[in-house]
């Protein structure tokens, strides 16, 4: 059974004093698995269930669960996300897309809530980077 880091009484304490969307389960068993997928190098010590068992870890993740379920909410599955720069061409002539020019170009929207996963790196729990040179 997967994890779920949130519940929707949670989600609804986040976002007070606005409501919870309808889909809030929904919203977080998908936030869940992008959180997991965001922690999958991470070493964290967790109960036989998988969940993590200290408590600034595991309100970190659910912090960062309840960020990316309302990035969900509001751009849509992985799906939307990567429609949300499309472009269309016609022959020599391009418009829109995530590589248009002009005043406002459009750019694809990230699959993951940039703040969900700041939360979760500065909590230490996203390994940091080692670069040559």
């Amino acid at each position: 059974m997967a994890r779920i880091y949130a519940t929707k009484e949670q989600l609804e304490d986040y976002l007070d004093p606005d409501p919870a969307p309808t889909d809030a389960g929904h919203l977080l068993r998908s936030a869940s698995r992008d959180v997991d997928e965001m922690l999958l190098t991470a070493v964290y010590p967790v109960d036989a269930a998988g969940l993590p068992t200290d408590p600034a870890d595991e309100e970190a993740i659910r912090e960062a669960t309840c960020l990316q379920a309302m990035h969900r909410d509001k751009h849509g599955d992985e799906i939307d996300m990567a429609g949300s720069g499309e472009s269309v061409r016609l022959g020599p002539l391009g418009f829109g897309g995530a590589f248009s020019s002009g005043p406002n170009p459009t750019q694809p929207v990230p699959k993951w809530n940039p703040e969900a996963y700041r939360v979760l790196r500065l909590a230490g729990l996203i390994p940091g980077t080692v670069t040559d040179g």
